[in-house]
């Protein structure tokens, strides 16, 4: 289906969902958006000012569900039920911002659906055209080898206009670095291989003032012969994003601030190649919006990855019962946290 015969529904009117029906919109959808907060009846011609999307409520919102693809962006605490919800309703598809729900369990009922088929789960960063090109280079390391992912930063720079402490973050039901930045998860499963835990350690204290976890780092190996490290927090500065995978073969290395791959051949030759329109996360959004609105979640997974689609539901599942799983096996680590991690992995 092309975008410009489709009608999109986005659930939820906060940030992530407000930037869902601008990039929908920019990709030539008919898109409304039902806001979670009750802001009295919705006249017909209502239009979100920031968005330009036409206004729904709870009267007409339900009515509007079938046969549109619908983007739940509310709580984590309601995706599942947002999403049965849809799908009872008779959406044609349906993608659910990441974390798909809390934990793995919570989720069940979603996958139990008889409709799970047809459920997406957001994972912008596999819209990036370095991480496709990435995952070409990592395809050729036949001999296997390491990889360090890494996500830091500091949680009170993601929204300056918001005390840190009323968001979603920092919520010990439904935040996280764990849930919060499952992205990574997901997409070192992609390059990789499906994970088994070896370790983990979790920080709950440290220097910000919430109850979920501030920091973790697990250890897992692959089915393909990779060994993975990974840093996720919440109290580094200045930020840092990406991922180093050394091997026989030569070391590769992402950096996603930079927008930049670099691979270095077993002879220390060295070239990298920049991928500007990551910067720009409508550009990225809307790879993933295109892949979403004319694939399956059953298309073909090389398929999938290639246009930058979202994971699959099964494929967020796993990710969040990775997730699950460093919870429970964590060591605590040290209350007070300044990682001085650098931003070559290192």
């Amino acid at each position: 289906m092309p975008a410009s015969s489709s009608r999109v529904v986005v659930r939820g009117s906060g940030s992530i969902g407000q930037r869902h029906a601008r990039v929908f919109r920019q990709e030539g959808a008919d898109v409304s958006l039902w806001p979670v907060r009750d802001r009295g009846p919705a006249a017909a011609d209502d239009v979100d000012e920031a968005t330009g999307a036409a206004l729904l409520d709870d009267t007409s919102g339900p009515a509007t569900l079938r046969d549109a693809f619908v983007v739940v962006a509310t709580d984590t605490a309601r995706h599942v039920a947002d999403a049965i919800e849809a799908l009872d309703a008779g959406a044609e598809k349906v993608l659910v911002e990441k974390p798909v729900a809390p934990t793995a369990e919570d989720a069940r009922a979603l996958y139990e659906h008889p409709r799970h088929l047809d459920v997406w789960v957001a994972a912008p960063l596999r819209a990036h055209e370095a991480f496709r090109h990435l995952r070409r280079l990592v395809s050729r390391l036949d001999q296997g080898g390491s990889a360090h992912v890494w996500s830091q930063s500091w949680l009170p720079d993601w929204r300056p206009d918001r005390d840190y402490r009323d968001s979603y973050s920092a919520r010990p039901g439904e935040g996280g670095v764990l849930r919060d930045l499952v992205h990574e998860i997901d997409y070192a499963t992609v390059l990789f291989g499906a994970p088994v835990l070896l370790g983990a350690g979790v920080a709950v204290g440290g220097p910000l003032e919430m109850d979920a976890e501030q920091a973790a780092t697990l250890l897992w190996t692959s089915g393909r012969a990779f060994h993975v490290t990974m840093r996720l927090d919440y109290v580094t500065r200045p930020s840092s994003r990406g991922v180093v995978v050394r091997s026989p073969d030569g070391i590769l290395e992402w950096d996603v601030g930079r927008a930049a791959v670099r691979h270095t051949t077993p002879d220390g030759e060295v070239t990298e190649q920049l991928f500007d329109h990551d910067l720009d996360r409508d550009i990225v959004m809307g790879t993933q919006a295109r892949a979403a609105l004319t694939l399956r979640p059953s298309s073909a997974v090389d398929e999938r990855v290639a246009r930058g689609a979202p994971a699959t539901l099964t494929e967020g599942i796993a990710s969040i019962r990775l997730c699950d799983e460093a919870r429970a096996a964590g060591v605590p680590e040290p209350a007070a946290i300044t990682d001085t991690h650098s931003e070559d992995g290192s």
